[in-house]
């Protein structure tokens, strides 16, 4: 993954991944390569989502303290 990917980038390249899928515009010789790019963006923006998550909790416990 591009050190540079952002939340936002990554997310609007999965759904175009699945725009692609719903109206059958990938090729069947590139649909492995597809859903294998598309499963790194799910990891890269839940770990995204997990780590901002806990970032802000933990704010949130130093506010209220």
């Amino acid at each position: 993954m591009d050190p540079n990917t952002t939340y936002e980038s990554a997310a609007k390249e999965l759904d175009q991944i699945l725009k692609d899928l719903e109206n059958d515009q990938i090729s069947i010789d590139v649909l492995a390569e597809r859903v294998d790019k598309a499963g790194h963006l799910l990891i890269f923006c839940s770990d995204k989502l997990r780590t901002t998550e806990n970032k802000v909790g933990e704010i949130i416990k130093k506010i209220n303290l």
